[in-house]
């Protein structure tokens, strides 16, 4: 009974992690951030890194951009690394599993930062971002459509 208990774990696959499951992501995105008055386009390109145990996302506009490295662990959850041109770097984590719905927090430097993913569909997500910096807080919305190249 054993034997057969270990064959059949064996050869079963392995339930698919919940960053593989954001594979849809993989490719070109144009983005328009919305913030009060301020608008604004960019591009987002993302690849599967590290053996597949990592979505790097490469983020340009005019003038700037970032990368983001984005992983998941099954006792941790989510964690997102984002560096900025300027060398500035903030780690975020989120805890669940479910790939269309992601709510981060920033862990470092500080707590300062809100950011929920949602995905609406295969060619479109959105992220609701809440950023307090100087007194001040910003609420933002950027809408991300799948380039069509």
């Amino acid at each position: 009974m054993l034997l057969a208990y270990l064959v059949i774990a064996a050869v079963s696959p392995a339930p698919a992690s919940p960053l593989a499951k954001m594979h849809y992501l993989v490719g070109q995105w144009n983005c328009t951030y919305r913030a009060g008055a301020v608008r604004f386009a960019y591009h987002n390109t993302y690849a599967y890194d590290r053996g597949g145990h990592t979505l790097r996302q490469v983020t340009s506009w005019a003038g700037g951009g970032d990368e983001e490295l984005v992983a998941f662990d099954a006792k941790r959850g989510w964690t997102a690394v984002v560096i900025d041109d300027q060398g500035t770097t903030t780690v975020m984590r989120a805890a669940g599993d479910d790939p269309n719905h992601v709510a981060f927090r920033s862990v470092y430097p500080d707590a300062s930062v809100a950011v929920t993913f949602d995905r609406v569909s295969a060619t479109e997500y959105t992220l609701h971002g809440t950023v307090r910096s100087g007194g001040k807080t910003t609420i933002s919305v950027d809408t991300c459509l799948r380039s069509v190249r």
